[in-house]
């Protein structure tokens, strides 16, 4: 009988026998739920690790088998198109919040973090994609099947869309998990960028203003106001003023 299951494992795909892993490592798993539930979380977390990688690699010899890559290389330059967009858009709201003023005024800063916020708009965007493209997926597979025509060799086990929910599933809590850390991370290190790039010394425009001390980093804004930022210790003191 064991002789039996390997020679079925070795005669599925790749996908399939990550997918079997993974259930085996989770029924394991289960054993440690009263005794060690630390050990449990790891294991399970370590299954659905597996149960990822085994979706992924479905989706990719799904596309490679049915997709032609031309089409999949135009598609992947815009998907990075928007990710950058996204990371731009998180990483303003970031500067926002960790300098309590405009992000605009901050364009340096804003770039620095648009890169640490890649990966989590890489997450998002993938995940709204996934969604779609899995509706899609489904409602044809549903069609194609009232005729009897299957789109997959090995039709559409059920392993695929729990496969597909916890990729999704774990998108998602990287994401906001990220998120989290830089949100709870922003006010120390925004101002710690923004004190070596966006703010400057200008000595010598300052001596139009005599109350003014010039030996300090200042960044102008708009309509008179300023804002000075100033190194003490381990933290960073914000002060907004406005020209008179």
């Amino acid at each position: 009988m064991i002789k039996d299951f390997f020679i079925y494992f070795k005669k599925k795909d790749i996908s399939i026998r990550l997918y079997i892993v993974a259930v085996a490592i989770f029924f394991i798993g289960i054993f440690f739920i009263k005794k060690d539930v630390d050990t449990f979380f790891k294991i399970f977390y370590i299954s659905m690790g597996l149960f990822e990688i085994g979706f992924v690699v479905w989706v990719y010899s799904f596309f490679k088998k049915y997709i032609n890559f031309k089409y999949v290389k135009f598609f992947w330059f815009f998907f990075h198109l928007a990710v950058l967009w996204l990371a731009a858009v998180y990483a303003s709201k970031i500067v926002s919040k960790g300098l309590e003023l405009p992000s605009s005024d901050y364009s340096y800063t804003v770039s620095f973090f648009t890169f640490f916020c890649y990966l989590p708009a890489f997450l998002y965007i993938a995940t709204a994609i996934g969604l779609l493209f899995y509706i899609v997926f489904i409602f044809a597979y549903s069609i194609l099947s009232i005729f009897k025509r299957e789109i997959l060799s090995d039709g559409f086990p059920i392993l695929h869309f729990i496969g597909f929910v916890i990729t999704i599933f774990l998108f998602s809590l990287g994401h906001d998990k990220l998120m989290s850390f830089y949100y709870y991370k922003a006010p120390k290190y925004v101002r710690t960028i923004a004190y070596e790039t966006d703010y400057q010394y200008i000595p010598k425009y300052l001596d139009n203003f005599p109350e003014m001390n010039k030996q300090v980093k200042i960044k102008l804004h708009e309509n008179g106001v300023y804002s000075i930022l100033t190194k003490q210790e381990n933290e960073y003191i914000l002060e907004v003023g406005k020209f008179k």
